[in-house]
């Protein structure tokens, strides 16, 4: 297994013939542990990636199938975006039209982009050597609490509903377009992308499994950001709940501290697995919620045509917040660490001197203020980012909304 291969060669010995019996016995523990958590490390996204022969895990035979398949595909993925750039910027639209077809583009290339980050993510192996170092700090005790099972539940039902939503959303719009009887200029020019129309259908298909790849590998930094926060909460949880009066305490808040340091090391190995991935996705993403609040804000007009554009809307909100919610969430539980060893009394009080100067050495630590999910190394995704993102946003839709040109203007020329 995959995964058993990282942790030997994570711990193996000088010489590999003979390692001793407590270090093989310490890496099949961790296995274990890690197989018995799997949901929380996304096991249903990979079952589905199995299905869409995009599981390149484990090296062997499939795997080599499983590339050449996903090559094939996110080859024709690229000609379809390149292709519908071309056709849109050389067809007449309205503004709201416009904005409509770039939206397109950017989930396609939002999408691409995800599929690079997910191929990429398992052929080194990024996200076995995580999931092994944070079965280290703490055994996956947070994953093991209430909370836990919590989470795991309900990031469970969001990826199926995710899945569910977006291929009914783009089979409608296939069978919209199979029924109706009179097309756009750009439809037309759009149903010869594979030269004939009636390999239309292979573009649809395509697309769809565009936006399912997208989807794994948002859920993918969901649930790998949600296990490290469950691992945090459990540690704030110890802090908050020690015995700094009792026997031994000086040892138990030495055990915290090589503790806090190893989840350090854990959450800045997270940052250099997405910091990347999420600039580039709220790069994206931002772009695309003002062409979205731009199409609304010409073509609402009704409740009906509302309802029409609520798969856009709640595709936009889902991409911003399924991006910053979960790394939002951790750098809060980060946060709150200091916060918990400052108010447990006993630990302070009465002073014992050995005891003071670990807590104190603990809580210096714990003002590494640059810990969490970053966008690419310029900000850690937190909740004062997310309202300032949003704010960003509304400015530039205003300021577009003031610039566009009017629909009426356009159609008297």
């Amino acid at each position: 297994m995959e995964l058993q291969e990282v942790l030997i060669a994570s711990s193996s010995p000088e010489n590999p013939q003979k390692p001793p019996e407590p270090s093989r016995n310490l890496e099949m523990e961790q296995l274990d542990l890690i197989n018995h958590y799997h949901k929380h490390f996304g096991s249903h996204v990979f079952n589905i990636a199995n299905i869409l022969r995009i599981d390149l895990r484990k090296p062997g035979a499939k795997r080599n199938i499983n590339v050449l398949v996903t090559g094939i595909l996110f080859i024709f993925a690229a000609y379809s975006i390149c292709f519908n750039i071309k056709i849109t910027f050389s067809t007449r639209h309205l503004s709201a039209e416009l904005a409509a077809q770039l939206l397109i583009i950017l989930w396609a290339v939002q999408s691409l982009i995800s599929m690079v980050f997910l191929i990429y993510w398992q052929i080194y192996g990024h996200l076995s050597e995580f999931r092994v170092k944070l079965s280290q700090c703490q055994n996956l005790k947070g994953l093991a609490c209430e909370d836990g099972q919590k989470y795991i539940e309900v990031t469970t039902r969001a990826f199926f509903s995710a899945i569910f939503l977006t291929c009914s959303v783009t089979a409608a719009l296939a069978t919209k377009y199979q029924l109706e009887e009179k097309h756009t200029v750009f439809q037309e020019k759009q149903s010869y992308i594979f030269f004939y129309p009636a390999l239309r259908p292979f573009y649809t298909l395509i697309t769809t499994y565009l936006y399912i790849v997208f989807n794994m590998t948002l859920f993918i930094l969901i649930h790998y950001t949600n296990a490290t926060m469950l691992e945090m909460r459990y540690f704030n949880r110890e802090i908050s709940n020690f015995n700094g009066s009792g026997d031994g305490a000086s040892a138990k808040l030495i055990e915290h501290l090589e503790i806090y340091s190893n989840l350090c090391t854990v959450i800045r190995h997270l940052d250099l697995i997405f910091r990347l991935y999420t600039f580039i996705m709220i790069v994206i993403t931002i772009p695309s919620m003002i062409f979205t609040l731009m199409m609304m804000n010409h073509r609402i007009h009704s409740f009906y045509d509302l309802i029409l554009c609520m798969p856009t809307i709640g595709l936009c909100a889902f991409s911003f917040f399924a991006v910053t919610i979960a790394p939002a969430r951790l750098h809060d539980e980060i946060c709150r660490s200091k916060g918990y060893l400052c108010q447990n009394r006993s630990i302070w009080f009465p002073y014992r001197k050995e005891v003071y100067l670990i807590a104190n050495t603990l809580s210096s630590h714990m003002e590494q203020f640059d810990l969490g999910v970053s966008v690419w190394g310029f900000a850690l995704l937190s909740r004062p980012l997310i309202l300032g993102t949003l704010s960003a946003t509304a400015m530039m839709l205003s300021l577009l909304t003031e610039l566009a040109p009017k629909a009426e203007l356009l159609n008297e020329v």
